[in-house]
């Protein structure tokens, strides 16, 4: 594979021109006061935009190659991955969900958890469309930045729970059962569980042999003669694995709306999941993605212990420039950590306490940022996995990823008391950061840098138009609900308004 064909694999969202950027972001931002007005939550709104901004700039970092660069984006992790977290915590908190979980209901912190991604997705996206865009190397490498800084902080909170062991038995530890862990995916209760939770284990397994496939040396450990065909062979087990894993998402996604009354009368939901819902096929995909895995894991440590020194030093001190300041602020930092815990809120200050007496200062600090820094690998991961199967653009991911987000937020905002203006406004908005996107990039490609800017306004006069064409067919649509009686008329209008718009823009453009 030639170095153009490695960078035209990898690189999956081409930057916009200026113009187009500058559209991007005033959709984002018009989008994201519509979720401040609306939200409840404009102190966690703010902040998941200025985290998801940041991301955004530390994946651009990335994509430039050099260990000062690596250096920048290694020590920007964590702040990241603590940004995420707060942000999460007061969406959470100004949209009354963190006193519904306190009350036992923890299914009430979905809703707010999901707005924050969207808002963060769309600040992200609109990022992403300046300079040359958001390639897949660069989005891994601030995956494995945010891995290495992870593994770091972990180990050394690892070390303070072993030297504290035993003050923790005055923390109240919950028993955690494995079987339990393991009955829905094993033993599903339901039709929605079976479907998902299969497709899921078909993703895992597929992904862990592709995984092992590019780790083990297969072909160089055939006979010289037969090398060349154990090497087709294995290409064509990696394409049918790649397969299984973007169908096995699109099934999985499919699943979800199976919960529905209404699906599971039209379709024979009940029987499809009474299909995939045996023990053995399941236990056989979990132990087959279970040994795969570590089998992956063991060849990567043979490479890493086998490989030279000094490359490996060269890229290793840079990616650990996140966790080394973490630890300088943990055990640096006593007095400092002890007045933020004083100054918390009155609900979760003895909890706080309690912690900090029983973990020490760096203790608590450590474990923050491990649980924070989970978070955000586990988000980055997703993301490269979604861009690797397919699952988007090869040009103008960045807008996708805006609009997608702006989409999100529509819909976790119609489901609630938002007005059905400002809903159909967001899906505009996010539909608007797409299609802009994605005709900056072709504008681009085809006339230069130079000469696409002066196609930009044609192209947003031209993206708006459609939007409010698919808005329109929404609120028909909605008008039609609301005249057959059907409930949740606002989350049904909202993705008619999708469909709709995306439809539209198909036919326009096609």
């Amino acid at each position: 594979m030639t170095a153009a064909q490695r960078e035209e694999r990898t690189t999956f969202g081409a930057g916009a021109s200026r113009p187009a950027s500058l559209v991007v972001a005033m959709a984002v931002g018009a989008g994201l006061l519509i979720v401040t007005a609306t939200g409840r939550a404009a102190a966690g709104v703010a902040l998941m935009a200025a985290t998801g901004v940041a991301v955004g700039v530390a994946t651009l970092c990335r994509a430039r190659e050099g260990p000062a660069w690596a250096a920048v984006g290694a020590a920007l992790t964590p702040l990241l991955a603590l940004g995420a977290m707060a942000g999460v915590a007061l969406v959470a908190a100004g949209r009354g969900a963190l006193e519904s979980a306190a009350a036992g209901d923890v299914g009430a912190v979905i809703p707010a958890t999901t707005l924050a991604v969207g808002v963060g997705l769309a600040a992200f996206g609109a990022t992403g469309t300046l300079g040359d865009g958001i390639g897949e190397g660069a989005v891994r490498r601030v995956h494995r930045s945010a891995l290495t800084t992870a593994t770091v902080v972990g180990t050394a909170f690892g070390a303070i729970l072993l030297t504290r062991f035993d003050a923790l038995g005055a923390l109240p530890v919950p028993t955690v059962d494995l079987g339990a862990l393991l009955d829905p995916v094993l033993s599903p209760g339901g039709p929605t569980v079976s479907l998902v939770s299969f497709f899921v284990l078909v993703v895992a397994a597929a992904l862990a042999g592709r995984a092992a496939l590019s780790t083990l040396p297969i072909t160089e450990l055939a006979p010289r003669e037969r090398r060349e065909a154990v090497g087709r062979a294995v290409d064509r087990l990696d394409a049918d694995l790649r397969a299984a894993v973007k169908y096995g998402v699109v099934a999985a996604s499919a699943s979800l709306p199976t919960v529905l009354p209404v699906v599971r009368e039209t379709l024979p939901v009940v029987g499809l999941g009474a299909l995939v819902a045996p023990t053995a096929p399941r236990a056989v995909l979990l132990g087959l993605g279970v040994v795969v895995a570590a089998v992956t894991l063991l060849g990567r440590l043979l490479q890493a212990l086998t490989g030279s020194v000094a490359p490996a030093l060269g890229r290793l001190l840079p990616a650990t420039t996140g966790g080394v300041l973490v630890l300088l602020v943990a055990f640096g930092g006593g007095g400092a950590i002890r007045g933020l815990v004083g100054a918390l809120p009155p609900t979760i200050r003895p909890v706080a306490t309690d912690l900090l007496a029983t973990l020490s200062p760096a203790g608590v600090v450590l474990g923050a940022v491990t649980v924070a820094l989970g978070g955000l690998t586990a988000a980055l991961l997703a993301l490269v996995v979604c861009s690797g199967v397919g699952l988007l653009p090869t040009r103008g991911s960045s807008g996708t990823l805006a609009g997608a987000g702006l989409t999100l937020c529509a819909v976790v905002l119609g489901v609630g008391v938002a007005p059905v203006l400002a809903t159909f406004a967001l899906v505009g908005l996010g539909i608007v950061a797409w299609d802009t996107t994605d005709q900056g990039v072709a504008a681009r490609a085809d006339l230069g840098p130079r000469s696409a800017g002066r196609i930009e306004a044609v192209h947003a006069v031209g993206s708006v138009a459609v939007a409010t064409a698919g808005v329109g067919v929404a609120w028909l649509a909605l008008s039609v609900v609301e005249t057959i009686g059907m409930a949740d008329g606002v989350l049904v209008g909202a993705v008619a308004a999708v469909a709709g718009a995306v439809i539209l823009l198909g036919v326009l453009r096609g």
